[in-house]
């Protein structure tokens, strides 16, 4: 199996489904909330521009931690 290549990734788009009226409501009134997502990359979402490439994952987990930023 070869080495997985070093990434750097500085954005990302979350879907949420379960609670995301909750999480909604939440944001309003806070800053952020800082989590942790498990997640597994599985394919390139579009094309190179130059800076970026984005990919789709397959969330696994996300675990909050804390409170808002």
């Amino acid at each position: 199996m070869a080495k997985p290549p070093r990434i750097r990734s500085s954005y990302g788009i979350l879907d949420v489904e379960q609670g995301r009226k909750a999480l909604a409501r939440y944001l309003q009134a806070n800053a952020g909330l800082p989590v942790v997502i498990h997640a597994v990359l599985t394919d390139p979402y579009g094309g190179d521009d130059g800076t970026s490439i984005e990919f789709n994952m397959q969330v696994v987990k996300i675990e909050p931690q804390g409170e808002s930023v």
